[in-house]
């Protein structure tokens, strides 16, 4: 029997604090790393970049849908390679510089849903600037990951989805992969136009952060691979078949699935070893 080298870690979630000054305040990067003996360690690992739904945090994605667990399992049965998620802290923010539209008193909106509003004006601004230049960045400089584009992903679930799609979208070029999982998209103003202090409160100011438009100015060439998928009983299912079909008529190629649920964990939990398997598809085990 051979004995395990202690210098080497099991699987193991770290958590990393940056001083943002995007944002204004610390936060919170939690990063899901393989076991150390399911790789080389002085080859430098893909990595995924994983967006958390509205209101919750990577604590979510940790506990409630098992991300690690699920890393590790598909690692040790050889059905996922090693790779690093990175999961940022992003409030209610859409992870978006926010457009902040000057001259309102959001005090109506919050009154409307207090509870879906809760702490909401505290937790957006830009956070666009903080995933590029900060997350990024430090996940770079920290761990020993993939900088080109074939060795980086990025996807999310329902604000996370919709957040991944428009940063994969309007930067085709640097990521292989991006997953769309119940994404909160809406259909813009003044019917459903999200959070106004996000999207602003125009129509050309939301088409900047809407997915569907920007879906309109993606090229087949160098698309990154998509997959779109949402529950049949999902609340947001129309905005994400409308999602579908502004893909589909532009010719962008991309896998999209309607299955049993709505917009819960036990939609979404069950489905992790499929997701980590379709960003991890081109990756050599």
């Amino acid at each position: 029997m051979t004995a395990r080298d202690p210098g080497l870690r099991e699987g193991v979630v770290d958590e990393l604090t940056i001083e943002s000054r995007a944002v204004g305040r610390a936060m919170s990067v939690r990063v899901i790393t393989p076991p150390d003996a399911a790789y080389d360690r002085a080859t430098p690992l893909p990595v995924l970049y994983f967006l958390h739904p509205w209101g919750l945090s990577p604590r979510y994605l940790i506990d409630k849908l098992r991300m690690p667990r699920h890393l590790w399992d598909g690692i040790a049965r050889g059905t996922l390679p090693p790779f690093v998620i990175a999961l940022p802290e992003g409030g209610k923010s859409f992870y978006v510089n926010a457009a902040n539209p000057p001259g309102h008193d959001w005090s109506d909106v919050i009154r409307q849903r207090p509870d879906f509003f809760a702490h909401a004006l505290e937790q957006y601004g830009r956070y666009g600037d903080y995933l590029w230049d900060e997350v990024m960045p430090a996940i770079e400089e920290r761990y020993e990951v993939r900088r080109d584009r074939a060795g980086r992903a990025i996807g999310g679930i329902s604000m996370g989805g919709a957040a991944a799609a428009y940063h994969a979208f309007r930067v085709p070029e640097a990521f292989c992969a991006v997953g769309i999982h119940s994404p909160a998209l809406f259909k813009g103003p003044p019917e459903q136009g999200g959070p106004p202090w996000i999207f602003g409160v125009t129509r050309e100011s939301f088409a900047r952060y809407n997915p569907a438009d920007l879906a309109r100015e993606l090229r087949r060439e160098g698309q990154p691979r998509i997959w779109l998928d949402c529950g049949d009983r999902d609340p947001l299912l129309e905005n994400t078949q409308h999602l579908h079909d502004v893909l589909s008529t532009r010719g962008i190629e991309h896998e999209y699935q309607i299955c049993p649920g709505g917009h819960d964990k036990t939609y979404w939990e069950p489905r992790m070893p499929a997701y980590l398997a379709f960003y991890a598809q081109e990756w050599t085990r």
